[in-house]
């Protein structure tokens, strides 16, 4: 049915994508086993795809089908097929990114893809940039919605380091400086900002002990923070 011609197949797989509600997980699980690439073209976008379907599609589709099944976000589609695919990928930027805009929720999925990012920037970066700088790089660079997840699983596996932290203030990395130093402390970001703001050097030792610097680190944490405002005054003066 899915084996010759062309137009053909595409017809049959649109035809099919409008049977999937209709059909049983086995059959659909066989016809991935047999079926081409409209065929799998066709499921992947299907809003009725079951969960060990997508995971059988996940495993045996092409990239093109695995992008199609990412993106359709209709579907729920198991933790650990998203993994394996991310881990397929070779951190292919389209892959990461369809996985990132699924918005998921499980701790796993965003370690490996923190792993696979940092992956991809290492090797597109200066090879003597310090890992600090990658994650500064990553964070900053993903939407809001995004670097959140990121910070989540920085802190689950314990790379929330004073050298991180200090790095991002010196970088006049202020908005991921007060998200990092906000999960570190589990204080809301607007006191942090309020901190940095008036300066107060016993409310900043206070929010550096709660992030878990010893009292030595603090007044290293107040430096790299005098660091980044002269950092970010300095880009003011050039811009005017």
């Amino acid at each position: 049915m899915f084996q010759n011609d062309d137009h053909a197949s595409f017809q049959a797989a649109e035809a099919l994508k409008n049977l999937v509600p209709f059909m049983k997980v086995d059959s659909l699980i066989d016809l991935i086993a047999v079926g081409n690439e409209f065929c799998h073209l066709a499921l992947a976008s299907s809003p009725s795809l079951s969960a060990p379907v997508a995971a059988a599609l996940a495993e045996q589709g092409t990239r093109e089908v695995r992008l199609v099944l990412l993106l359709n976000k209709d579907i729920s589609i198991p933790v650990a097929s998203l993994i394996e695919l991310l881990a397929q990928s070779n951190a292919d930027a389209a892959v990461m990114l369809a996985l990132e805009e699924r918005n998921e929720t499980d701790l796993s999925l965003w370690k490996a893809l923190l792993s696979a990012r940092l992956h991809w920037i290492t090797a597109r970066s200066d090879q003597a940039n310090a890992q600090e700088t990658r994650v500064i790089t990553l964070l900053w660079s993903s939407p809001i919605s995004v670097r959140r997840h990121y910070i989540n699983a920085l802190m689950t596996l314990k790379q929330i380091t004073p050298q991180l932290l200090f790095s991002t203030f010196r970088a006049g990395a202020r908005e991921i400086a007060v998200a990092l130093l906000a999960k570190a402390s589990a204080l809301p970001s607007q006191v942090i900002d309020h901190a940095l703001t008036t300066k107060n050097p016993e409310l900043i030792r206070s929010i550096a002990r709660k992030a878990g610097l010893a009292d030595i680190l603090a007044d290293d944490l107040i430096d790299a923070i005098d660091a980044m405002d002269d950092h970010l005054s300095g880009d003011q003066k050039i811009a005017a």
